[in-house]
């Protein structure tokens, strides 16, 4: 049997809170609190809890123009404090396409109180720029609704924005729409029950959905609290080989597994092979170059160690539906405007 850490926590109940801001993305909130009822339904006990709050408003009128009560508020409701409410593990912040990208200051001090307790926060749509906007997203990647790219490259200059529909990053989580949010409700599922429930709960949710039209994921796990430490130790590697990648055999060996056991490991915990894995990696690292800094499309191409810049502009292509070059211009024009 292969040497993998646990990741389950089932004697713990995890507690969610929603921040619904004004025009939240109905959709992508309802799809989020699902996945978690259906995890309870599928344990048949209750593993999750989540409650919604706002800022100060009793009823918070979604995108659809439905006026939704919340559980407490931020602004005039004692229990919703950190300091008080100690039992709130995870915080995701619900945007939508018309809510204000503006700071709230007493937002932002609820979100940085949160963030001393060890509170995982997360945002939906645009809610990670919430969090962005109390300070707390310097050096962390994220992913973000397209319509908001633009604007959070302007005023964020240190928030790493992916490509990606869903991102991980250490203790910070994010999703870019309704069906994302669903996804990334999986990982926090996934990561306090298991891959079991998850895909339990895929096949009762998304037993309509095409697997080609999943979301796609990028995960940073801090170690062993959200994968086994085996596998992060070959991310590691991976990370800081992407300029000469390393072979199959010597990444098993670093982590002292065979290679198909290796790739069982991958296959289970990220749904992908090593291969694969290992060239997202390296496409990831080359949209990063190509978006904010000023290498070549040749030099990226060896940077992120492939053997021609035709391959590396297939691979490109082949993943983000653009040439290096298109993203290069696209970005010029951004910043000549």
């Amino acid at each position: 049997m292969d040497n993998e850490n646990e990741l389950c926590e089932h004697q713990q109940t995890v507690n969610v809170t929603f921040v619904l801001q004004t025009h939240f993305s109905l959709l992508a909130f309802t799809a989020a609190a699902d996945a978690l009822t259906t995890a309870n339904l599928v344990n048949r006990q209750k593993h999750f809890t989540f409650r919604t709050t706002s800022i100060q408003d009793k009823h918070v009128v979604s995108d659809l123009g439905i006026a939704i009560p919340v559980d407490e508020t931020i602004c005039d409701n004692t229990s919703s404090q950190p300091d008080n409410d100690v039992d709130i593990d995870v915080i995701i912040v619900c945007g939508g396409y018309r809510c204000d990208l503006v700071a709230n200051p007493l937002l932002n001090e609820w979100l940085c109180q949160s963030e001393h307790r060890g509170c995982l926060l997360g945002g939906i749509w645009n809610g990670i720029l919430q969090i962005a906007l109390a300070g707390l997203m310097d050096g962390y990647s994220c992913s973000l609704h397209p319509d908001n790219h633009a604007h959070a490259a302007r005023l964020h200059p240190n928030l790493q924005i992916r490509p990606d529909t869903v991102v991980v990053d250490r203790n910070r989580l994010s999703a870019a729409g309704p069906n994302s949010a669903f996804e990334l409700m999986l990982l926090l599922i996934r990561r306090y029950d298991s891959a079991e429930t998850v895909q339990e709960i895929r096949q009762i949710l998304k037993a309509d959905t095409s697997p080609s039209r999943l979301a796609r994921t990028t995960a940073y796990p801090p170690g062993q609290d959200w994968l086994p430490q085996n596998l992060h130790s070959a991310l590691v590697l991976m990370r800081s080989s992407l300029e000469e990648p390393v072979s199959k055999r010597h990444l098993a060996q670093h982590i002292n597994l065979s290679i198909r056991a290796m790739e069982r490991l991958f296959q289970r915990h990220l749904n992908t092979s090593p291969a694969r894995h290992y060239l997202t990696l390296r496409l990831q690292r080359a949209h990063e170059l190509l978006s904010h800094g000023d290498l070549s499309v040749g030099e990226i191409s060896d940077a992120c160690g492939f053997i021609s810049s035709a391959h590396f502009s297939r691979s490109f292509n082949r993943r983000y539906g653009l040439a290096p070059s298109d993203v290069r211009r696209s970005v010029t024009a951004l910043l000549d405007t």
